[in-house]
């Protein structure tokens, strides 16, 4: 019998805020079976990488070689070749589509390096895996899908490379004809989703700087509620409709794989999206030049308010600088505050 394994994926701030507390959890899952690790490039640098897409500035080049070099040399890891090859790659100045996400690639591939080093400095076997080597993808530059019939042998090999060692791998790429291309927004939880699926995972772990899914954006809505157990139907069609938590796309892969959100700081599992969940509305939005369309999942109307019925929510549209006032009042009409849930630490036996 093939014993499964995890799948749990770092945000950029926790690879850069809470690097510890990220190789600490790894730990503690490794008791519990095999684990495949997925990262995202440090908080910040993909924004500085696509700025040298668009223009060889050296003072973001430099930035980022300090950024990482001060946690490399702490860790005793090498990255040198990677930034040789970055320093290379600004020089040739091509802007084109291929290109750009090249540069981009480099933030994951950085700390991939990272963190497999600093699990082999704490005695855990671990390597750094480019998922150029693993995901085959379609369709365009900047937004890549993964075809998972192409990518399912080489995803066979990852899994046998995860019986001895942990696979660290670069979130957010992967191999469009022979070259490297970025996923779009979202990709390194997709990828994470995607790799769950090819290997079969029994859980998918998604840990960040937030809990989980709430009822509405906690940012703008400070009694938004928590949910500790939602639908996968229900958390897609919030994700469509602007739910910040999840893009689209991490969902579609894993139909029966459990997908758990967290918090790396404390290791608090917030969320966990499954075949079942609480019936709460959930108030989502988008914002459109000067107006923002409020979207109330799970409702058919909100009493006092004028707006259309979609399929599974209902609508309004108000100018945008009343976004979080309005938010704030309509989530306090649908929101049900006797609702109960589960405690989170049902969510551990998942993982």
């Amino acid at each position: 019998m093939i014993e499964k394994l995890s799948v749990v994926k770092f945000g950029g701030s926790s690879v850069k805020n809470h690097f510890w507390s990220a190789l600490k959890l790894v730990e503690y899952l490794l008791d519990g079976g095999r684990l495949v690790v997925v990262v995202s490039a440090l908080r910040g640098v993909t924004e500085k990488l696509l700025r040298l897409s668009e223009w060889p500035d050296w003072d973001v080049y430099e930035s980022i070689v300090l950024e990482h070099s001060i946690i490399a040399d702490r860790l005793g890891a090498e990255i040198d070749p990677l930034l040789r090859e970055l320093e290379a790659a600004v020089a040739r100045r091509r802007y084109d589509p291929v290109w750009r996400d090249y540069i981009l690639s480099f933030g994951e591939r950085l700390s991939a390096v990272l963190l497999a080093q600093a699990l082999k400095n704490e005695g855990i076997p671990a390597v750094s895996v480019d998922a150029w080597s693993v995901l085959m993808l379609k369709g365009n530059f900047g937004s890549a899908e993964v075809d998972f019939e192409r990518s399912l042998p080489h995803a066979v090999k990852l899994r046998e490379a995860a019986r001895d060692t942990v696979p660290v791998v670069t979130g957010f790429i992967g191999n469009l004809n022979g070259r490297v291309a970025t996923l779009g927004r979202g990709g390194s939880d997709y990828t994470a989703s995607a790799l769950g699926r090819l290997l079969d995972a029994r859980a998918v772990l998604i840990m960040s700087d937030v809990r989980g899914i709430y009822t509405a954006d906690p940012r703008l809505v400070p009694g938004a509620r928590l949910f500790h157990f939602i639908s996968r139907e229900r958390a897609l069609l919030a994700a469509k409709l602007g739910m910040k938590a999840l893009h689209p796309r991490t969902l579609e892969p894993i139909d029966g794989i459990p997908l758990i959100l967290g918090k790396t700081e404390d290791w608090r599992l917030g969320t966990l999206v499954s075949d079942f969940g609480d019936e709460w509305p959930i108030v989502t939005y988008r914002t459109e030049g000067e107006m923002a369309h409020i979207f109330v999942v799970g409702v058919e109307e909100v009493p006092g308010w004028h707006g259309k019925r979609g399929s599974g929510y209902f609508s309004i549209t108000v100018e945008r600088e009343e976004l979080a006032p309005v938010l704030r009042e309509i989530h306090g009409v649908v929101f049900d505050e006797s609702s109960g849930s589960r405690h989170y630490s049902e969510l551990w036996a998942r993982v």
